[in-house]
């Protein structure tokens, strides 16, 4: 007969095995909502320690899609060899949710460095082209800001600032209504560079990233001392005695 434990880990596997088909979902949707922003700035960085993380975000979610399936499997069955692997992609898993975070942590100032180092060289080079050009216009429309640091950097040694048709004025992208004049002393336009707007748009999402991560690493462990309590009580079914409590008789 099956103990309350037991039945209560089944359900709970189970309620695991569902949560984890929606965390491969939201876990796939960040992951390619990174290579997508890393796509638009790709120009602006010189490397691509950001893809990372991303990657082993996506290869988790795809992990957790197959876990949700073995996890519902090994409720309803109970069977040894699939608890067991159950367990063992749980903890592959969860190691390799805590490698993401530790590369995203050890390669923050490197990734911070190469950012700036991208932007810096985007910015100098800029003569309102495609390529680059679009995605330097693309950030500031798209984070409301101007320059590096702030607007006057497109004064400071810029191929923009070279030109006597640009003399002045910074790109119509730092334009807070389109087709303003354009002037670094105009109130027309933003102020605010985007080296900082670009550090705070990461560091909100990071946020939410690491929340939903320490949730789902608290039902890993838990699907982890489930799957565990199943596996013992199938080790015990093994023994039970064979017809009733005085035959004698064991397996």
């Amino acid at each position: 007969m099956a103990t309350c434990p037991s039945i209560t880990s089944k359900v709970i596997l189970t309620v695991i095995g569902v949560i984890f088909w929606g965390a491969a979902a939201g876990l796939i949707f960040v992951g390619a909502w990174v290579y997508h922003t890393y796509n638009n700035y790709s120009h602006l960085t010189k490397d691509n320690l950001t893809l990372i993380p991303a990657g082993i975000v996506i290869t988790v979610g795809v992990f957790l899609f197959i876990l949700g399936c073995i996890g519902c499997l090994a409720a309803v069955k109970e069977h040894k060899c699939v608890l067991a692997v159950f367990f063992f992609i749980l903890l592959v898993v969860l190691v390799a949710e805590v490698t993401a975070g530790v590369l995203g942590y050890v390669y923050r100032v490197d990734v911070k460095s190469a950012v700036k180092d991208g932007l810096t060289e985007a910015v100098q080079k800029y003569q309102g082209g495609p390529g680059s050009d679009e995605q330097v216009d693309y950030l500031q429309t798209e984070l409301q800001c101007c320059g590096i640091m702030n607007a006057s950097d497109w004064l400071n040694g810029t191929e923009w600032s070279k030109s006597k048709i640009h003399a002045g004025l910074v790109p119509q992208s730092c334009c807070i209504k389109f087709n303003c004049t354009a002037t670094i002393l105009a109130k027309e336009i933003y102020m605010d560079g985007c080296y900082d707007k670009l550090q705070q748009q990461f560091l909100s999402k990071l946020v939410y990233i690491a929340s939903i991560a320490i949730a789902f690493a608290v039902l890993q462990l838990l699907g982890m001392i489930c799957s565990c309590i199943l596996m013992c009580r199938s080790q015990e079914i093994r023994y039970e005695t064979l017809g009733g409590p005085n035959s004698g008789l064991r397996v």
